[in-house]
């Protein structure tokens, strides 16, 4: 009888041994949030059709046209590294005039991301700051700053790092 209950404890020891204990709390999602704020010169709005293409929720491309002097957009991601960034294109509008003697082509993104670990960056970015450009270099200024993007790549602990060679297509 002796040998049986030491056997059973030895079983109840054994089963207690090999059952674990599952961290039954769910894991906390990490999060980026990004947002692009660009502004462009209304000069540059009249002489040319602006195109973004932006890394949206999870490294998704979306493109969309500008038409306002002010364009904001806000996206989430839970793939790391998350990778956030714009590209931009610009094409000289086939019906616009260009009257004036000179213009100017300016455009800026201020991108800031947080992590949901709490980790944040901003950065100021000037795409074009082309003051006084004669008319007949508005078209080649452009042409020569188009198709271009910034990009960053973003850790779980929140680590940013630029990223230019992000695909957009």
């Amino acid at each position: 009888m002796k040998k049986y209950i030491c056997m059973a404890a030895l079983f109840i020891v054994a089963a207690l041994t090999l059952t674990s204990c599952g961290d039954d709390e769910p894991k906390e999602t990490v999060t980026a949030t990004a947002t692009y704020n660009m502004s462009f010169s209304q000069d540059l709005l009249n002489a040319c059709n602006v195109f973004i293409t932006y890394k949206a929720e999870n490294g998704r491309n979306v493109m969309e046209a500008v038409t306002s002097t002010w364009w904001s957009k806000s996206v989430t991601s839970d793939k790391f590294p998350a990778e956030f960034g714009v590209m931009y294109k610009f094409s000289t509008k086939s019906d616009a005039e260009l009257v004036q003697e000179k213009y100017d082509l300016t455009c800026e993104l201020n991108f800031s991301c947080k992590t949901s670990k709490g980790a944040s960056y901003t950065n100021l970015v000037t795409i074009i700051n082309s003051k006084g450009v004669a008319r007949d270099k508005v078209v080649s200024t452009l042409d020569r700053l188009s198709g271009k993007s910034t990009g960053f790549r973003v850790t779980k602990d929140g680590i940013v790092s630029p990223a230019n060679s992000l695909d957009y297509d």
